[in-house]
């Protein structure tokens, strides 16, 4: 009798800690994690704007020599950097693009694709010339620019850590299109179908689409406890 009642208590432990929810534990959090941010296939970072204040930061702290600026040609869409930019190829600056448009008021406006241009980090300025006005948030772009046609959508992974992807690969979760599910409900979705705390909100909230989403669920992993 007495080795079934442990039995049947060690089964019930299992099964709450099967059910346990998984709270965030303290870390320290890189620079980049201060905005919007990725990392390409090809391992660059691209960092981008949540706001005007952090659009000119962006510009006038991180962009430096060697990195591309991005930014998609709609009104509102977000300062954009790939930090050595000049190194990338054509599928990890077509994944910057993407981040961009993704990222940008286009997704709240409902469209699929929309063109971005990139340029080095030498053809952009905060200082307009004489005469002219430049918006908070805003840039004065010199010389020519590179265009490219960039869809919307994003994939997003979790690792100790949310992460976002242009692309598919092997550790991301979830696929991000333009939808009709509120962000904060989005939210919540996905921190329920990883048995994560609310403690993670303030951590996924920002990498999420400025608009209302469709979550595809790719495959769920397993949090370490």
């Amino acid at each position: 009798m007495l080795r079934l009642i442990e039995e049947e208590k060690r089964k019930a432990e299992e099964m709450v800690e099967e059910e346990k929810i998984v709270i965030r534990k303290k870390r320290k959090r890189e620079w980049y994690e201060a905005f919007r941010w990725m990392f390409t296939s090809g391992g660059f970072l691209v960092i981008g704007g949540r706001d005007a204040r952090t659009n000119e930061l962006i510009i006038k702290k991180y962009l430096e020599e060697g990195d591309l600026f991005f930014h998609a040609d709609v009104v509102g869409a977000p300062a954009v950097v790939m930090k050595r930019g000049e190194e990338a190829g054509e599928g990890d600056i077509l994944e910057a693009a993407i981040f961009s448009a993704s990222y940008s008021r286009a997704w709240r406006m409902g469209l699929y694709r929309v063109p971005v241009f990139y340029v080095r980090a030498s053809q952009v300025t905060l200082s307009p010339p004489s005469g002219e006005y430049r918006p908070r948030g805003g840039a004065i772009i010199k010389g020519k620019r590179e265009w490219t046609e960039a869809p919307l959508g994003i994939y997003l992974g979790f690792d100790e850590r949310f992460f976002v992807s242009a692309v598919e690969r092997d550790n991301v979760l979830f696929q991000l299109l333009p939808g009709r599910m509120p962000r904060d409900e989005a939210a919540r979705l996905i921190l329920k179908s990883l048995n994560l705390d609310k403690s993670f909100m303030d951590e996924l909230v920002p990498l999420l689409p400025p608009g209302d989403v469709d979550v595809r669920v790719l495959k769920l992993k397993t949090s370490e406890r």
